[in-house]
């Protein structure tokens, strides 16, 4: 994966338990991705930028690795399949 920032694109309900769009910043932070949230409008015509990026108007979308995404369930997989590294710690020597 690189070291690109990831954007989800979701919809504008403030909590992280009532829709799609909360499982995916929950999976997100789970795995220890950065990440930007853009918040869209609640009304499906005025998501633009979502038609834009995958020409439908439904969220969430995340835009990854110079793609977009659509529906919960394939971002989640993304997410499992593309974890950031975990830091290397100091090698263990065990003899």
């Amino acid at each position: 994966m690189s070291s690109e920032k990831v954007v989800l694109h979701r919809c504008p309900v403030p909590t992280e338990f009532l829709c799609p769009c909360g499982r995916v910043a929950r999976e997100l932070r789970k795995a220890g991705f950065d990440f930007d949230q853009v918040r869209v409008p609640m009304r499906k015509s005025a998501r633009d930028e979502v038609q834009r990026l995958t020409g439908q108007a439904s969220v969430p979308v995340i835009e990854a690795d110079g793609m977009a995404l659509c529906d919960s369930k394939r971002i989640v997989e993304w997410i499992a399949a593309n974890r950031p590294e975990a830091e290397a710690g100091p090698a263990s020597t065990s003899d």
